[in-house]
C-alpha cells in the first residue's frame, strides 16, 4: 500500500450506491397530463422474489443485407454465449426480400435486463459500435412473456457522435448540474418496467439514438395516439436516457391502432422546441405479431443531417500566456479553450504530455502514465497550500513571478533551463509545506490510492534512474539495470533511503494531475474537447519496459523502411503476450487518459497492423506480421477500444496497406488527411477523417509555400487556376486553405494555430521558420516552438476572431441542429 491503512472514520473514495435519479423538468406550463412516461422502478423499494427458473423469450429481428455469411448476437450472459463468438446466438434469414434475420433467445427473468450486440460473420467480421451497448429491460414481465425486439445495426461510423468528445464536451459541456436539471432523466435499463396490459393492448418501447443534444436540452416524442398527446406540442411524452445517447420512450396502444406514428423533438431549458424531425416515423403495430411487448430501434433524423466540427492543434509547450514560465503549461489550456469558444472552434489537439525526462521530444515517453513535470505551474501549487492549509506562500509566489519575468520573453523554449528552474521551485514548495502535511492532505491521499497501479513503480523507476546514471554506462536500457521491478517495495517504502525522493515524485505528479484536470474540465464547460496523443511506442528507458518487459520485443527496434532505413530505437510491442490478459496494459493506460481527454490520436496507427522491426544488434528490418494484417489490426484495435469512451483518431500516413482503411471505418476510427500529402480534394474526404492543413511533422502552410515552391505552385494552379502564383503567400491564400478544410466533408478539421494566425497579415510571425515544430530526421531546432502571440492578446483580436467565427457558421462547422 502507498499509505498507512485508512482509519474507520475516513469516507470511501467511491460510493457503490448509484446517484439519485434526477427529476424530469416539465415543459413550460406544466407536465403534459395525458402523456404516458415510462414506469420507473423505485430504487428503494424491496425487490420482489423471482423464480430462478423463470424465463422470457426475446424474439430478435434485424435487417442486414448480406450475400454470404451470417448474423449472430453475443453478450455477457450464457444465453448469448458469454461473449464467445463460437457460442453466440445464430440468426436465420427469414425474409430474403427484406433482408430480415431473426432468432429466439430464452433469458432468465432474474437478470433484470439483458445486454448483447450483433456481429456479422462473412469474409470479414463486422462489429457494432462499442459506445452504445444494447440492453433490453425485463422488469415487470411475467414468466414466459415474449418481447419482439426490432433492431438496426449500430454502425460505428454513425455512433462516433456518442463518444465523450461530443457527449461530454462539445454537446454536453461537462454535463454540469445546472444543465442536468432540464435534461432527460438518467436511469439504468433494469429500472425500466413494462406496464401491466389489458386485453388487446400492446406496449411499444422506442430506443432512440439522438447524439446531438446540447447541454440543458432534452428529447421528447409526440404522435398519433392518446399516450403521445395526439400530436399536440403541449402534450408531448418525455423520454429517459439510458446512456450512450440512447433515449427510451414508451406508449401503450389499443387493438384498433394499426400504426404508431410519431415525431421526435429536442426541447431547450425554457421549454421551447429547438429541433424537430420533418417527417413522421411509422411503426405497424400489427406487423409485430401477437406479442404484446415490442421494442424498436429508431434514429433521430436531424434537419441538418451531417454534423461536422473544427479545432486547433498546438503543443502544450507551444502555448504562450502572460503567466507562462518559459513554455506552455497545463493551465494555459484554459486560455486556448476560451479562444476556441470565441471563434467557434470545438477541439484543442495537443502532442503527448507524458514524462520524457530530459528529452524534449514528446514522443520519447519514459512513462505511459506519468505527466511531464515541465507542464506544472508552480504559482498554482503555492496557491493550493496557501488556500487549503493557510500557509504563507508569498516567498514562493514571488519566486514564481520572477521566473515568469525571466523566462517568458524567450522566443524559443529553453527546455533544460525551464525544467531545472521548475524542479528547484517545486522542491522549495515541498520543503516549505513539509512531507508530513503533504501526506496528510486528504486530496493527496485519495489521488494516491487511485493511482496505486502505476505511480509506485514510476517513483521507484525515477529514483533508481538517478542511481543508474552514476555508475551504469547502459542506464538508458532498463534491462541492464542493477535493480528489478520486483524490488519496488524496498525502493519506495517508508524505511527506504529513497522515501523522501519518492514522496517528491508523488507530490509533483499529484499537482500535474490537478492542473490538467482543471484545464480539461474548464474546456469541456465551454463546449471544447481536449484531444490527446499516444506515441506508438515507449523508450527502453521507461517505467513501462522496466515493469513489464514481457510486453515488448527487447531484441528488436521499431522503424520504417527506406534508404536510409529509419531506426526509431524503441522496442516493438509483443502483441501475443499483451493479449494473454486482454491487453490490460493498454486498457489501464487509456482509462488513465480518460480522466483528462475526450479524444486521442494514435501515432502511427499502422503499427497496430504491422511494424517494421529491426534487430537491435544490427541487420535489415522486415514487416511483422507479413500477412493477416486485417485480423491483426482488428484484434489489436478492438482490444483497446473498449477501455474508454473517447473518440479515436489514427495517424495513417505513409505506405498504407489496403487492409487499414476498411478496419478504421468499421471501428469508427478517424483517419488523417494532410492536404499536400493526398489529392487535396477536401470535398471528397471520407466522413470519418481529420482534415488538416498541416501538422507538427511538416512545415506550416506559409513556410511550405516558401520552401517548396513547386508544390505551392501546383496547389495554386489546381485550386485557384487564375493568374500567376503569388509569393508570400498573401493572407487570402491562407484563408482559402482553411476555408477549404471547413467546407470539406470530413467530420473533423483540426488545423495548426500557425495556419489560423497566418490568415491575418498583421498577426503573422516575422519569420515563418520560427513556426516549425519538428523536422523528422533531425534534432536541430526541434520541439522548441512557442507561439509568438500570447493568448490574452489573441483573445482581444475581435476582427480576426469574428472572421473565424463567421467562417465556422458559413460552413456549418459546429452547428448542432
Amino acid at each position: 500500500s502507498l499509505l498507512p491503512p485508512r482509519q474507520e472514520h475516513q469516507a470511501p473514495l467511491l460510493s457503490r450506491r448509484a446517484p439519485a435519479i434526477r427529476p424530469l423538468a416539465p415543459l413550460r406550463g406544466g407536465a403534459p397530463a395525458s402523456s404516458s412516461p415510462l414506469p420507473i422502478a423505485d430504487p428503494d423499494a424491496p425487490s420482489s422474489s423471482i423464480d430462478a427458473d423463470a424465463t422470457v423469450t426475446l424474439k430478435l429481428f434485424i435487417t442486414y443485407g448480406l450475400e454470404n455469411g451470417e448474423v449472430v448476437a453475443t453478450g455477457p450472459t450464457a444465453a448469448f454465449g458469454s461473449d464467445d463468438l463460437s457460442r453466440a446466438v445464430r440468426l436465420k434469414l427469414v425474409d430474403k426480400k427484406s433482408n430480415i434475420w431473426s432468432a429466439e433467445v430464452k433469458v432468465s427473468l432474474a437478470e433484470g435486463s439483458v445486454d448483447y450486440h450483433y456481429v456479422v460473420k462473412s469474409h470479414d467480421t463486422r462489429y457494432e459500435s462499442r459506445i452504445c451497448p444494447r440492453s433490453v429491460s425485463l422488469a415487470g414481465l411475467a414468466p414466459d412473456s415474449v418481447i419482439d425486439v426490432h433492431d438496426g445495426f449500430r454502425s460505428a461510423k454513425y455512433y462516433v457522435l456518442a463518444t465523450s468528445c461530443f457527449s461530454k464536451a462539445i454537446f454536453g459541456k461537462g454535463n454540469g448540474e445546472g444543465s442536468a436539471q432540464t435534461e432527460n432523466r438518467v436511469v439504468e435499463t433494469q429500472d425500466l418496467r413494462w406496464p401491466e396490459l389489458e386485453e388487446g393492448q400492446t406496449a411499444v418501447r422506442l430506443h432512440v439514438f439522438a447524439p446531438r443534444v446540447s447541454a440543458g436540452h432534452s428529447v421528447w416524442i409526440r404522435g398519433n395516439s392518446e399516450g403521445l398527446g395526439r400530436w399536440a406540442k403541449d402534450k408531448m411524452c418525455p423520454m429517459v436516457h439510458i446512456g450512450g445517447r440512447i433515449y427510451v420512450g414508451q406508449v401503450v396502444v389499443s387493438k384498433g391502432d394499426k400504426n404508431v406514428e410519431f415525431k421526435l423533438a429536442v426541447v431547450d431549458s425554457e421549454g421551447a422546441i429547438v429541433c424537430e424531425e420533418k417527417d413522421v416515423h411509422k411503426l405497424p403495430v400489427e406487423a409485430s405479431g401477437q406479442n404484446p411487448y415490442t421494442t424498436h430501434d429508431v434514429s433521430f433524423v436531424y434537419p441538418n443531417p451531417t454534423y461536422k466540427t473544427a479545432g486547433v492543434s498546438i503543443p502544450v509547450s507551444g502555448i504562450r500566456t502572460e503567466t507562462s514560465t518559459g513554455m506552455g503549461e497545463f493551465l494555459d489550456l484554459k486560455k486556448v479553450a476560451e479562444w476556441c469558444a470565441k471563434t467557434g472552434l470545438q477541439i484543442v489537439q495537443i502532442l503527448p504530455i507524458n514524462d520524457s525526462g530530459e528529452d524534449p521530444s514528446p514522443y520519447s515517453a519514459s512513462s505511459s502514465f506519468a505527466l511531464h513535470p515541465c507542464y506544472v505551474t508552480p504559482r498554482a501549487v503555492a496557491d493550493y497550500y496557501s488556500s487549503k492549509m493557510g500557509l504563507d506562500m508569498s516567498g514562493i509566489t514571488g519566486w514564481a513571478s520572477s521566473l515568469v519575468e525571466k523566462l517568458n520573453h524567450n522566443h524559443k523554449i529553453d527546455y533544460a533551463r525551464v525544467l531545472g528552474e521548475k524542479q528547484k521551485i517545486m522542491d522549495a514548495v515541498y520543503d516549505l509545506v513539509g512531507r508530513d502535511q503533504i501526506l496528510e492532505d486528504e486530496g493527496f491521499q485519495e489521488w494516491l490510492r487511485a493511482s496505486e497501479g502505476w505511480v509506485k513503480v514510476y517513483a521507484a523507476f525515477k529514483v533508481q534512474l538517478v542511481k543508474e546514471k552514476q555508475f551504469n554506462n547502459k542506464w538508458f536500457d532498463t534491462s541492464c539495470w542493477s535493480k528489478k521491478v520486483s524490488e519496488t517495495e524496498a525502493l519506495t517504502n517508508a524505511h527506504s533511503e529513497n522515501y523522501d525522493q519518492v514522496i517528491r515524485v508523488y507530490f509533483t505528479q499529484y499537482h500535474l494531475h490537478l492542473q490538467l484536470l482543471e484545464a480539461s474540465r474548464y474546456a469541456e464547460s465551454l463546449g471544447v474537447a481536449i484531444k490527446g496523443d499516444i506515441p506508438i511506442g515507449v523508450t527502453r528507458c521507461s517505467s513501462d519496459v522496466w515493469a513489464e518487459p514481457n510486453l515488448f520485443k527487447l531484441n528488436m527496434n521499431c522503424g520504417a523502411p527506406g534508404d536510409p532505413e529509419q531506426n526509431w530505437g524503441f522496442p516493438p510491442y509483443n502483441w501475443p503476450e499483451m493479449h494473454r490478459d486482454g491487453c490490460s496494459w493498454w486498457k489501464r493506460r487509456l482509462r488513465h487518459m480518460d480522466q483528462y481527454f475526450h479524444a486521442y490520436r494514435i501515432d502511427h496507427v499502422l503499427g497496430f497492423f504491422r511494424m517494421w522491426e529491426i534487430p537491435q544488434r544490427g541487420g535489415g528490418g522486415q514487416y511483422f506480421p507479413s500477412g493477416g494484417l486485417r485480423e491483426a489490426g482488428l484484434k489489436n484495435l478492438r482490444a483497446i477500444q473498449t477501455a474508454s469512451s473517447m473518440l479515436i483518431c489514427g495517424e495513417d500516413l505513409g505506405n498504407v496497406p489496403d487492409e487499414v482503411p476498411p478496419v478504421l471505418l468499421e471501428l469508427g476510427i478517424c483517419g488523417l488527411r494532410i492536404q499536400r500529402w493526398c489529392d487535396g480534394q477536401t470535398w471528397k474526404y471520407p466522413y470519418l477523417a481529420v482534415g488538416a492543413s498541416s501538422c507538427h511533422d511538416c512545415s506550416p502552410c506559409r513556410l511550405w509555400w516558401n520552401e517548396e515552391w513547386g508544390g505551392a505552385e501546383g496547389w495554386y494552379n489546381y485550386f485557384i487556376g487564375k493568374g500567376q502564383c503569388p509569393g508570400g503567400p498573401p493572407d487570402w491564400i491562407s484563408q482559402k486553405i482553411i476555408k477549404m478544410h471547413c467546407e470539406g466533408t470530413s467530420l473533423l478539421t483540426v488545423n495548426p494555430i500557425q495556419d489560423y494566425i497566418d490568415m491575418w497579415q498583421k498577426l503573422r510571425s516575422s519569420d515563418p521558420k520560427q513556426d516549425m515544430i519538428n523536422r523528422p530526421g533531425t534534432t536541430d531546432g526541434c520541439w522548441v516552438y512557442r507561439c509568438h502571440l500570447n493568448m490574452e492578446a489573441l483573445l482581444k483580436e475581435d476582427n480576426f476572431n469574428g472572421f473565424i467565427k463567421k467562417m465556422m457558421q458559413e460552413t456549418k462547422r459546429g452547428v448542432v441542429y
